[in-house]
């Protein structure tokens, strides 16, 4: 079984660079420890540890604007569940760098499941057949 080691971390979109100037993306590890991110060929990734729980920060960088973000994990949509689509349901930040942080796939509004580096085989994706961006986090802001 190989585990998934590497994320891509992609704010692609119809328009990336407007991605990047109105949300920030940051991952923790458990406890807040934040991890490092690394540029290769216009892509930031992290290393990923097996078992190892993580947690995404998505902050409005916007001081007048109320901004929806579609945060996908394997190409599939925290929140709803579906193959991702920057149409669909998201989390929307309020104006003045207001954020939430997003510790799992969205179960129900109490609920969550954590989100984890698992082997492929094990992940949520590969479960329901949906192994085209295994390992890639996107965050639309459309």
């Amino acid at each position: 079984m190989k585990s998934l080691l590497a994320v891509a971390v992609a704010l692609s979109i119809s328009a990336a660079a407007q991605a990047g100037s109105l949300v920030d993306v940051s991952v923790d590890r458990s406890r807040g420890r934040p991890v490092p991110t690394h540029r290769h060929d216009g892509k930031l990734y992290i290393a990923g540890i097996p078992a190892t729980a993580i947690r995404w920060r998505l902050n409005n960088r916007t001081q007048s604007s109320r901004v929806l973000t579609v945060l996908s994990v394997d190409g599939v949509n925290a929140i709803t569940g579906q193959t991702a689509s920057p149409n669909q349901s998201g989390y929307v930040l309020d104006a003045a760098r207001q954020g939430t942080e997003v510790e799992g796939w969205r179960k129900n509004m109490s609920e969550i499941a954590q989100f984890n580096f698992t082997a492929l085989d094990n992940s949520y994706a590969a479960r329901t057949g949906r192994l085209n961006n295994v390992g890639v986090i996107g965050v639309a802001v459309p």
